[in-house]
């Protein structure tokens, strides 16, 4: 009976915790979503609420068939959870389902972070103004399009409610593209990062281009400086960047040419990353044994570093020795004393050169050691 209380004791517990928990605070980081949750969860009137973001869509309302297109969004928000983390959506339609870019002929070359997804999370600052940019290559058919901005945040404390805010429709035309337009080639996508201290050349791949200029500056900086340029392979350009190190970006501008149109491409974001771990499992290993080593043998050492000094008396235990095992003198003198012998009493004779006899006293004999007369044992009287 108590093991089945217990157990659903914690079954109730699960579901209470579940319940109390709806949004997800922490955020599920960077990808290609759809923004499915507006049909889902977030979409629960008891569950959801209407975003105070204002989303500012400042873009060309043309493009050109298969070219790149930069698509410019400026949020503004300051009623946001504890976290300050906003999710951002970059769509084809609201539909809920089948909504990406891609889902409507546009490929990211690269998003704000670098990499080439629709959804990203961003840290809104305290001014409250979050401002962000996708590059992409716009659909390979002409036609009437539109791009949405999306937006899904907590606010107050825990933040069980999840806000959501739709840009209006930011309607661009496709044009066909002019003949002999220069551009980057359809299934080319731009770098997202660098190795620190990397230096080899970026490769660009191009189409209609007879020559390219690069200008670069880092992240934040104002003034560019132009880069050195080479051919790679067929359509390919080889673009010597600076190595980067640290978490420093670098921003670069492309312009393609071929002698009759000179066209300046977006600006692309390139970061840095630490070099990749380079060596073997047992290498690994043994490096953690070794550091495993160094820290007991740091442990010992400093035990005995900041242990008390002893001094010469308390390592000196002669006395205890003593106390607990007797020494061979007090057990002889423990023992009983034995007794000694009587001594033999010697007989007088008159025959012995010790005594002397005289006739005028027959009963006597004189002893020549003690000097006195003793009884004389063959004399009758003993007088």
């Amino acid at each position: 009976m108590r093991g089945r209380l217990f157990a659903l004791t914690i079954v109730a517990t699960m579901l209470l915790a579940t319940q109390g928990s709806v949004a997800n605070p922490g955020g599920e980081g960077n990808d290609d979503r759809d923004f499915t949750c507006g049909g889902s969860c977030h979409g629960d009137p008891s569950l959801s609420g209407v975003s105070s973001a204002v989303i500012a869509i400042d873009s060309s309302a043309t493009a050109f068939a298969g070219t790149a297109y930069q698509f410019d969004t400026t949020i503004e928000i300051h009623e946001i959870s504890h976290s300050r983390l906003l999710g951002v959506f970059l769509l084809g339609s609201t539909n809920g389902n089948g909504d990406q870019p891609s889902d409507h002929g546009w490929t990211i070359i690269q998003d704000p972070a670098g990499a080439t997804d629709n959804y990203v999370e961003v840290s809104v600052p305290n001014t409250g103004i979050v401002s962000l940019s996708w590059v992409l290559n716009a659909p390979s058919t002409t036609g009437d399009t539109e791009l949405f901005i999306a937006v899904q945040h907590g606010a107050g404390y825990p933040g069980d409610v999840a806000y959501l805010g739709v840009s209006d429709a930011h309607s661009i035309e496709v044009n066909p593209v002019p003949a002999n337009m220069p551009g980057f080639a359809p299934d080319w996508t731009a770098p997202n990062y660098r190795v620190t201290g990397d230096t080899s050349p970026v490769s660009i791949m191009t189409q209609n281009v007879t020559d390219i200029a690069v200008e670069w500056k880092l992240e934040g900086e104002s003034f560019s400086h132009q880069a050195s340029v080479e051919a790679g392979g067929e359509d390919e350009w080889l673009v010597h960047l600076p190595a980067t190190m640290g978490e420093s970006r670098m921003v670069y501008r492309v312009t393609t040419s071929n002698g009759q149109f000179d066209v300046v491409q977006p600006w692309l974001t390139m970061g840095t990353a630490p070099p990749e771990f380079d060596g073997t499992v047992w290498g690994a290993r043994a490096q953690g044994f070794a550091g495993a080593f160094m820290i007991i043998a740091l442990f010992v050492t400093l035990q005995g570093i900041l242990q008390p000094a002893r001094k010469k008396d308390d390592l000196d235990h002669t006395a205890e020795v003593e106390a607990s095992e007797p020494t061979q003198a007090a057990e002889e003198s423990a023992a009983p004393m034995p007794e000694p012998e009587p001594e033999e009493e010697t007989v007088p004779s008159a025959d012995s050169e010790r005594y002397e006899k005289y006739d005028e006293h027959p009963d006597l004999l004189w002893d020549l050691v003690e000097e006195k007369w003793v009884d004389d044992p063959n004399a009758g009287g003993g007088q």
